[in-house]
């Protein structure tokens, strides 16, 4: 798995060029300050960070990295390329899964420190599976022997698999088409190239506003939680300086939501500028990316280990992992994290 990831990594590691907080250096930021790098995987978010001004006189520096995939996000916190990783809250699920050894609270190399979503509107659900409508596709059945995109790491790919079992299917029953990351997999279903499609719902909406594509299933339908998380690596959590500026981090960034939910056109514009997106686009991006920070307890741990008893049930993964090693919480004060049941589920 991580000679693939290494593959992916190479051409996807590349610096946005937004940096908040002063300048930055490999061993630490100006003046000796402790430096966090960390990844997203677009440059939406930290503008819209840097826009809301909560890392303003910060003492610590932050530098933002632009990874595509949460392979090569996986790929850049193994090599301590990154203090922060983006991806999907299944992300470690499946890398657990696939792991050579059983990860514990002690030896797991990777934890995910904060995660957040939307409310749960159902015209802003952001995972889906969808099809195009010229397939004629109906029903769960009807996947079978269709080509499918899909993304490898993240929560698309846990929803691609789960789909896979909710239709009694496995990857020998479609033509599985897997691609770096979201965006070239809603691509090849926007153009067609494809019939099946698990992701990001943002990321092919003009396929559906058109009619060319529907929902299948989205995220309530798989149960999937469809968190957005941060993962760190163990050797930052038993440094007491990196633990200490990502404390501080998330306690300035507990403040954010309320910008964002303030501030609506200025973030759209900022939306739309970064991922040189239309206005209709740009709003529903704005929609999705709202919400706060979750609390990791009893009844999210209990959600995602759900979703590795389908995935390991649905033969889907080989081995069955314990998803609470997964979830630090240990900045979820700080985070001001809300209950599942707060965030509207």
């Amino acid at each position: 798995m991580k000679r693939h990831l290494a593959l992916l990594l190479a051409a996807a590691l590349t610096v946005a060029g937004l940096t908040a907080c002063g300048a930055s250096s490999d061993q630490g930021g100006s003046s000796g300050r402790t430096l966090l790098k960390i990844s997203y995987q677009d440059t939406a978010f930290p503008a819209l960070i840097e826009a809301s001004g909560v890392l303003k006189g910060a003492p610590f520096d932050v530098e933002w990295e632009n990874l595509t995939g949460p392979a090569a996000n996986l790929q850049a916190l193994y090599a301590g390329a990154i203090d922060l990783g983006h991806m999907g809250d299944t992300s470690l699920t499946i890398e657990q899964a696939n792991a050579s050894s059983d990860w514990t609270k002690d030896n797991a190399p990777l934890a995910i420190v904060a995660g957040w979503r939307n409310n749960y509107d159902p015209k802003y659900e952001p995972l889906v599976t969808a099809v195009r409508t010229s397939a004629n596709i109906d029903t769960l059945a009807d996947l079978k022997g269709h080509s499918w995109a899909n993304n490898f790491g993240g929560y698309n790919y846990a929803q691609y698999l789960v789909s896979l079992v909710k239709a009694g299917l496995t990857e020998d029953d479609i033509q599985p088409k897997q691609f770096a990351d979201s965006a070239t997999s809603a691509a090849a279903f926007d153009d067609g190239q494809v019939d099946v499609y698990s992701g990001s719902h943002a990321s092919i909406l003009p396929a559906l506003q058109s009619g060319d594509a529907k929902i299948l299933l989205d995220d309530k339908d798989t149960a999937i939680p469809a968190l957005n998380v941060w993962a760190t690596t163990r050797a930052d959590l038993n440094d007491p300086k990196k633990d200490a500026a990502l404390k501080d981090f998330f306690q300035r960034m507990s403040g954010y939501w309320a910008w964002h939910d303030s501030h609506e056109s200025e973030a759209e514009s900022i939306i739309e500028k970064q991922l040189k997106v239309d206005a209709t686009r740009a709003a529903f991006e704005y929609q999705v990316r709202s919400g706060a920070f979750w609390q990791f307890g009893t009844t999210l741990i209990k959600e995602e280990q759900a979703i590795a008893q389908t995935l390991y049930d649905g033969k889907a993964i080989d081995k069955l992992p314990d998803v609470s090693v997964e979830f630090d919480p240990r900045y979820n004060d700080v985070q001001k994290a809300i209950t599942p049941q707060q965030a509207g589920q």
